[in-house]
């Protein structure tokens, strides 16, 4: 099994019968996936006729779901250098991060600048933008991860973002790295981070994406499925469909090359494979991507 440790929890799941982007109620069974991260349990993704949006049903109830975060492979939320996959994705993301801000930088012109990071994990992207004289404030769900960007960086980090709208608090960015699939009511989160925006202000999101060519080869053991703590399973269509629903102005994509090494690393020992052939994997994705765009994550920079 992937994780050192497994532990049973006792089902306690919702049936979702309508699509949570389009509506429709005719939906079908995509894909099944173990969590090999907690508990080996089994679970299904789910894929509507009318738009494929895909999403795993059923899902944990929302109050119950932080069951199956409490593994040590869950590694956005631990600071540890500890392994190969560790080490991997500490060097990488630190390596992003000036990919990442020199993008963001761009995007805003006036010399005193503000970023929300929801899901800022142990805060170094946080504390990232604050060396750059940015204002930064996060959220953190994880109490530990939150604590450490409190104690370690100096940062100030609330438990959800009802604080900080309760505050009339407004962002020229806020960013959800890998955040967006575990949203349970995705859209109206969105809508609420709308209203958190300075007008011309952006939304940047990093999601992985199905249609990517690692995500059809690995297929369940594609490890950014990540069931069952990713509720959502986003394309390109997907995004663009809600930035016109919730009424964005503009919405351009980028590609987070990276992610396709990481995951297709992180996919080949959940399929009993060796680095190697996942580091090759992750070559060939994204060499397969720069025909058609489907990388294994993308960045969507949505303009209000």
């Amino acid at each position: 099994m992937w994780g050192d440790k497994l532990f049973h929890v006792k089902h306690e799941l919702e049936e979702i019968k309508n699509c949570p982007i389009c509506g429709g109620d005719k939906i079908f069974s995509y894909i099944k996936c173990i969590d090999h991260n907690f508990s080996g349990d089994v679970f299904n993704v789910d894929s509507c006729e009318s738009c494929n949006f895909k999403f795993t049903n059923p899902r944990p109830y929302e109050k119950t779901v932080y069951k199956y975060y409490q593994s040590d492979n869950y590694i956005s939320h631990t600071s540890s250098k500890k392994g190969l996959l560790n080490n991997v994705y500490h060097i990488v993301r630190n390596y992003q991060f000036k990919r990442k801000f020199s993008l963001i930088n761009s995007l805003i012109t006036k010399e005193e600048k503000t970023i929300l990071d929801v899901g800022c994990g142990t805060g170094e992207f946080l504390n990232y933008f604050k060396q750059k004289n940015w204002y930064t404030k996060g959220v953190e769900t994880d109490k530990k991860a939150r604590e450490y960007a409190i104690e370690k960086y100096n940062c100030s980090v609330d438990d959800t973002i009802d604080k900080i709208i309760e505050s009339k608090k407004k962002f020229d960015i806020i960013t959800l790295w890998h955040v967006l699939e575990h949203v349970y009511d995705f859209k109206d989160y969105l809508y609420k981070l709308k209203s958190m925006l300075n007008k011309g202000g952006h939304i940047v999101l990093g999601l992985p994406n199905c249609n990517s060519h690692d995500a059809n080869y690995y297929k369940e053991n594609w490890y950014a499925f990540d069931l069952p703590i990713h509720v959502s399973h986003f394309t390109k269509n997907d995004i663009k469909a809600l930035v016109k629903e919730i009424g964005f102005s503009s919405l351009a994509i980028r590609p987070l090359v990276f992610d396709a090494y990481y995951i297709s690393m992180l996919s080949s020992k959940k399929s009993g494979s060796n680095y190697i052939k996942g580091i090759y994997k992750g070559w060939s994705s994204n060499r397969r991507a720069r025909k058609n765009q489907e990388y294994s994550s993308l960045i969507y920079l949505i303009k209000l």
